[in-house]
């Protein structure tokens, strides 16, 4: 399932940080999925999954916020040893690039749900779907 991510560039610390995911809280909007990556010179990259992209847009740039919207991909895989192996298997004699990925929270027991920003999106999503990888259902994420 493709669904929008939104990547924040914030200070690296708690307390920039923590005012960012407030704010988004104070507004009714879920984070579902996210993920800091330190850039190195005192910034992160705060990549998110939210219950209302669209507002949550809106709330951040009216705080003064640099916001990229763009889209990833959301799987379900099997939370047991070999469950991460299986997708990239599927994915190794493609010419699809891995950004990044990063897990999130399943209310299913027995599955995570891994998100991955490929090179090729929709590309990716089909060669998974098409050899049995499952999507969270729209209300589940």
């Amino acid at each position: 399932m493709i669904v929008n991510q939104l990547t924040v560039l914030s200070e690296n610390s708690a307390h920039r940080l923590e005012s960012v995911i407030s704010k988004l809280g104070s507004e009714g909007i879920d984070i579902r999925a996210h993920c800091f990556v330190d850039n190195g010179d005192g910034n992160c990259k705060l990549r998110m999954i939210v219950s209302n992209s669209d507002e949550a847009l809106s709330v951040l740039q009216e705080q003064g916020l640099a916001v990229v919207n763009n889209d990833v991909v959301v799987v379900e895989v099997e939370d047991k040893p070999g469950g991460l192996g299986r997708i990239l298997s599927l994915l190794k004699t493609e010419k699809v690039r891995i950004a990044y990925s990063y897990i999130a929270v399943s209310e299913k027991p027995g599955i995570a749900l891994m998100v991955f920003k490929f090179s090729e999106n929709t590309q990716a999503a089909g060669l998974l779907e098409k050899n049995g990888i499952k999507f969270p259902a729209v209300t589940d994420f």
